[in-house]
């Protein structure tokens, strides 16, 4: 079971094998999102390469892009009872999209009005960085699993591997146990 400490420790999801769980044989692909409990929610924070063939929407930095998932992107996944669960995606552009759904790929919530601080830098490294801080009340009640995923060069990646013929990320059965 995983645990999702107080800040500043952290949980550290390393993304860097295909969603399947197959090694990826391009090694400049892998990402690291931490999670921690800090007094105002949960704060996500993302580690990724930048990637020269970078896919990142033309919008604002630190803006609401919905479709976030057709760029390089980071995405978290947070799962209460059921089915339930929330989606929340960082861009290697600083951009953001927060999902709520009330059970598989059923949209329950597009938060359109949640306006987050978005910290999102590029450093000398090739390195991107972006964080932000999910409020509780956009947490799942009674968090059961985590899981996150990472598009980027056309590769779809994943922390704890999921079933199927082709990625689908919408599998909340398949995900690691986590409390906090």
């Amino acid at each position: 079971m995983l645990h999702i400490p107080a800040h500043p420790s952290a949980l550290t999801l390393r993304i860097d094998h295909l969603w399947n769980g197959e090694t990826c044989s391009d090694d400049r692909l892998w990402a690291e999102l931490s999670v921690s409990r800090v007094k105002e929610g949960l704060r996500v924070e993302v580690v990724a390469p930048m990637l020269h063939e970078q896919r990142v929407p033309d919008a604002p930095m630190g803006s609401r892009v919905e479709g976030l998932w057709e760029y390089d992107v980071v995405e978290l996944f947070l799962v209460g009872p059921g089915h339930e669960y929330l989606e929340l995606e960082l861009g290697a552009g600083g951009h953001f999209l927060a999902l709520g759904f009330s059970s598989i790929r059923r949209r329950s919530n597009d938060y359109v009005r949640f306006e987050p601080i978005v910290r999102y830098e590029r450093t000398s490294e090739k390195i991107w960085t972006s964080s932000l801080t999910l409020p509780w009340s956009m947490i799942p009640e009674n968090l059961r699993a985590i899981n996150a995923f990472a598009i980027m060069a056309g590769q779809f990646m994943a922390y704890a591997p999921v079933p199927g013929e082709k990625p689908d990320f919408h599998q909340p059965d398949f995900y690691p146990t986590v409390s906090y």
